[in-house]
């Protein structure tokens, strides 16, 4: 791709001893190296000025690329420009960008054609005691080597989720490959999986990475129900605080956690852009936002 007199050219791993990563990124060449491998065509660079933007899956999520990292200097706009062209090319419906670890101006965003897809807000609180709550639920540990469990799981999670927040198959193996990581059906007396959650042990402390309830279980205290199970787990394996992430849309898990005492962090709250690359019909309106069920 030219872009005035300037090459911008997708990195090869052959390229890698010549590329000059920017100060203060979060990337070293070994990682690079791999993104090269797993997103081929979508880590660009532009050889005779050493700038370059970085990209890959999102969420080990194949229609979905993520920016990752950018150069700033003359080609920044154009390096990103090639980059959405090169994702639609490859079939890519959508293009974000997180401010999770850089934050941009909102004309930055704006001019390249990014929109804000949804604010991101973390809670957390410390864990005195977990209060008793109804035991409707028996809940059970997921195992990767249980492949009826894991396809219950899997349609739990579409079902509860709008299509932005699935987990990919290739998502909960490397989630639940971690040795850290717990996940847990809770199921109806018949057997029926109505919720589950995924949760991270750390040292004193414990992340809730996922709830859900089916939509057609919602609104039986059963979120509050699988909420107590995990704070019991993290509990039971030292956490002295949980944390959580949710979507600032998502009135129904913003008011379940505050009813159970998490309270906002604002300063680590971060937005998620995106550039749809897409047809409206085919990614727009599969994005639907029914999934309140989930965090």
């Amino acid at each position: 791709m030219m872009v005035g007199s300037t090459l911008i050219v997708p990195l090869e791993p052959e390229d890698l001893p010549r590329l000059r990563l920017k100060w203060g990124t979060r990337y070293g060449l070994r990682d690079v190296a791999h993104l090269v491998r797993e997103a081929p065509g979508l880590c660009l660079w532009a050889p005779t000025t050493g700038e370059y933007v970085l990209a890959g899956p999102w969420r080990h999520r194949e229609e979905i690329v993520a920016l990752l990292e950018v150069t700033t200097g003359n080609l920044t706009d154009q390096l990103i420009e090639s980059l959405a062209r090169a994702a639609t090319e490859q079939g890519k419906q959508l293009l974000v960008a997180t401010e999770q670890e850089e934050r941009r101006s909102g004309s930055f965003y704006q001019r390249l054609g990014f929109e804000l897809i949804e604010e991101i807000l973390v809670y957390e609180m410390v864990l005195y005691s977990t209060p008793p709550g109804p035991a409707r639920l028996r809940f059970e540990r997921v195992v990767l080597e249980d492949p009826f469990a894991m396809g219950e799981l899997l349609d739990l999670d579409h079902d509860a989720f709008a299509w932005l927040w699935w987990n990919s198959e290739q998502e909960f193996d490397a989630y639940m490959s971690d040795p850290r990581v717990d996940v847990y059906l809770g199921r109806e007396r018949d057997g029926t999986p109505v919720s589950y959650v995924g949760i991270t042990r750390l040292r004193g402390w414990g992340h809730l990475d996922r709830l859900a309830v089916a939509p057609a279980f919602q609104g039986r205290g059963y979120g509050y129900e699988s909420l107590i199970w995990a704070a019991q787990v993290l509990a039971a394996r030292g956490a002295h605080r949980i944390a959580l992430s949710t979507q600032a849309s998502n009135q129904r898990s913003r008011q379940l956690y505050e009813r159970f005492g998490f309270r906002r962090i604002p300063e680590l709250d971060y937005r998620l852009y995106g550039r749809w690359l897409a047809d409206p019909i085919e990614a727009w309106d599969r994005r639907s936002w029914r999934g309140n069920g989930g965090a």
